[in-house]
């Protein structure tokens, strides 16, 4: 499995498109549902933006992340921010929104994982290829930004 698909000009470019479009990107980056998660900042102070792969869960009024990161063995930099900052905004189409980010964990989240790997298979081979628990992490809304 590669590691590391995306260069940080990919994600800048991914950003610009994203935001030049309304949240639905063409091309290279179509694909699926994603929003650009404002994480806090970044050492040089710059805003860390990511844009992030999500998952309605309509019944609990939230979406919901995973953090991967392409299957390496340390949680993604965005996931430190917010478990030191769960309160954060995210662009969502063409609207910015703020919300509370809570980790689920155990039978919740192994639920959660196995649902959206049965759509999306390369999750089962991002899992295998590291010794964490990929953790998946609920954004529930908590107004507009």
């Amino acid at each position: 499995m590669s590691k590391k698909t995306f260069t940080a000009q990919d994600i800048e470019d991914y950003i610009t498109e994203y935001r030049a479009t309304g949240g639905k990107p063409t091309g290279r980056f179509a694909g699926p549902t994603r929003l650009l998660l404002h994480s806090g900042h970044d050492a040089d102070g710059k805003p860390h933006i990511v844009p992030l792969s999500y998952f309605a869960d309509a019944d609990k009024d939230r979406c919901v992340v995973l953090a991967i990161n392409d299957g390496l063995d340390e949680d993604p930099r965005w996931l430190r921010h917010l478990r030191a900052h769960p309160e954060v905004t995210a662009e969502i189409g063409s609207d910015t929104v703020r919300l509370t980010a809570t980790e689920i964990h155990g039978a919740e989240r192994d639920a959660i994982y196995a649902r959206h790997a049965e759509t999306f298979p390369i999750l089962l081979e991002f899992q295998s290829a590291t010794t964490r628990v990929i953790p998946v992490v609920a954004l529930a809304p908590t107004g507009n930004a």
